[in-house]
């Protein structure tokens, strides 16, 4: 459902593509609401059927079409409506806990391996989350400037917020994930550790 929110909130900063909607999502916005190629399409579509954006078609080179999509005033009223509602969370899934849990017959090693790969993804996260972060901060996202350069000072202030408390807070979840692995792993080494002393001390 947040699809449809994800274009919506894309378009209210100025007309876009198809094409310029997938680079956002497999860029900033993908960072909070992935999707693939085959659900955005349909859904631009879905949205025009329905009054809440607004296509026209413009031929790129010979013969490409391209089709340029802007936001309806009524799609800017469904839009605030969603984002005056209170959060909606999805029903936990954790593949990662879940192999966790059940790793016990693997043996520390391949536990081991789990953990430090856990560490390393959130590693790598943090690092592209805060680029981002700071290339919004520092006026190099060209779409977040075509945003700000609609608003008023106070307006612009509330629009840069914002983005640091959403990618800000993503790295605080990352350096907690970082966290709880680097105890994990030290947790993982002390139990591996008094077990070899046992079957030392038993022979």
């Amino acid at each position: 459902m947040s699809l449809r929110y994800a274009i919506l909130g894309y378009l209210s900063s100025g007309s876009g593509s198809g094409y310029d909607l997938v680079q956002q999502l497999d860029g900033g916005l993908g960072w909070f609401w992935a999707a693939s190629h085959s659900q955005i399409y349909p859904e631009l579509r879905r949205l025009e059927s329905q009054g809440l954006i607004a296509g026209t078609s413009t031929t790129v080179g010979e013969r490409l079409e391209k089709r340029i999509y802007s936001l309806t005033d009524q799609g800017a009223d469904e839009l605030r409506a969603w984002t005056s509602k209170a959060p909606e969370y999805r029903p936990n899934r954790d593949p990662e806990r879940l192999q966790l849990i059940f790793a016990d017959d693997n043996g520390p090693d391949a536990i081991r391996r789990h953990l430090e790969a856990h560490l390393e993804h959130f590693r790598g996260r943090r690092a592209q989350v805060a680029e981002m972060r700071d290339r919004i901060l520092s006026g190099g996202n060209s779409r977040v400037q075509q945003r700000l350069d609609a608003k008023s000072e106070a307006g612009r202030e509330l629009t840069l917020l914002l983005r640091d408390l959403a990618y800000g807070g993503d790295m605080q979840r990352a350096d907690a994930e970082i966290a709880w692995a680097t105890d994990a792993l030290a947790r993982l080494d002390r139990l591996a550790h008094a077990e070899g002393t046992a079957r030392a001390d038993a022979e």
